[in-house]
């Protein structure tokens, strides 16, 4: 008897037979660790997606205070504040360096969102 299935055997198989124990069972465990590999990436998605929104948020309102900032006449001197939101609060300081060029300054913007995180921003300001 040759161990070498021929295309006849596998015709002639039974139509009714099914998978057997073991092949459930590995089939199982790598579908178990796919999922296992899946529902970690979804986990740091998620982390992700609420760092990033956070960024945003805080890169917002040091666009939005460096530009009430620039409405007012004069050149501000260091400044901070804090801004509450539906994430927390926002803290911000403003800090000023001079150039080597007379005519301008540098403002540097610093928010600290709840969960720590910080941006950093600069503008380059003409001095009146």
């Amino acid at each position: 008897m040759s161990l070498a299935c021929t295309v006849k055997d596998l015709l002639n198989r039974s139509p009714n037979r099914g998978f057997t124990l073991l092949e459930v069972m590995v089939a199982l465990a790598i579908a178990a660790t796919a999922l296992v590999a899946l529902m970690g990436r979804i986990g740091a998605s998620a982390d992700i997606q609420h760092d990033l929104s956070m960024h945003a948020e805080a890169l917002s309102l040091a666009v939005n205070e460096l530009e009430k900032l620039r409405l007012e006449k004069g050149v501000v001197a260091e400044k901070d504040g804090e801004v509450e939101s539906k994430r927390g609060v926002f803290h911000w300081k403003l800090t000023i360096e001079r150039t080597l060029d007379d005519g301008f300054v540098r403002q540097n913007m610093l928010v600290t969102a709840p969960d720590g995180g910080e941006v950093r921003m600069f503008l380059y300001r003409q001095v009146p």
